[in-house]
């Protein structure tokens, strides 16, 4: 999975390219047999600009934090 923020709506950064992301790693106990390659379900990327705001959910599954993420920005 190629870096793309998680939250920002596609015009958020219009006309600013985005080239630093941080791969975020929520909650997850997941086994992979050997071999396996592709991207954890529990990794989410986010911009610079988003990634503060996964600080202190890391210990929800990331469905659960995305949409507590999703909240917060409503909210502000």
């Amino acid at each position: 999975m190629p870096p793309m923020c998680a939250v920002c709506p596609a015009s958020l950064h219009e006309g600013r390219e985005l080239t630093e992301f941080a791969l975020v790693y929520f909650q997850g106990n997941f086994t992979y047999p050997v071999g396996w390659v592709g991207h954890p379900p529990n990794a989410v990327w986010f911009c610079t600009d988003h990634a503060p705001l996964a600080e202190g959910l890391t210990g929800l599954p990331a469905g659960e934090a995305l949409e507590e993420i999703r909240q917060r920005m409503a909210r502000s």
